[in-house]
């Protein structure tokens, strides 16, 4: 247990706060992109194509992706950290806050869950 919580804290300085990690996600499409029930959020920091989708749609979460790639890795320099951990960071953040009633999520586990309207999303065990 007081790994997992010094990971998440560890984590937290990483990316800084909640404010970063807004700021990169007002600037790309994912909240029409999980809105439409078709894409979904990861453990990862990355969108993810929940089902089967045509080319247009998974071009989409791909640009939204190499946008957030490129948020993390710059991040991650200035920061003295890894991507993953600025990546992981944001996706407590993401699940915390962003994922909204009937939107999908995807734990590390793999499974695609659907949020419902009165529980939150839970966050994965490195989130602290």
């Amino acid at each position: 247990m007081k790994l997992i919580l010094a990971a998440g804290i560890g984590l937290a300085a990483v990316v800084g706060g909640t404010g970063v990690a807004y700021a990169m996600l007002q600037a790309d499409a994912s909240a029409s992109l999980r809105a439409s029930g078709k894409v979904g959020e990861q453990a990862d920091g990355y969108l993810g194509v929940v089902g089967s989708a045509d080319a247009s749609l998974r071009a989409q979460v791909d640009a939204v992706n190499i946008k957030r790639r490129a948020y993390y890795t710059d991040l991650a320099s200035k920061r003295g950290a890894k991507i993953e951990e600025v990546a992981a960071a944001t996706a407590c953040e993401i699940f915390a806050s962003r994922v909204g009633p009937g939107q999908y999520f995807r734990l590390g586990d793999g499974v695609w869950r659907q949020r419902d309207g009165s529980t939150p999303v839970p966050r994965p065990d490195y989130c602290g």
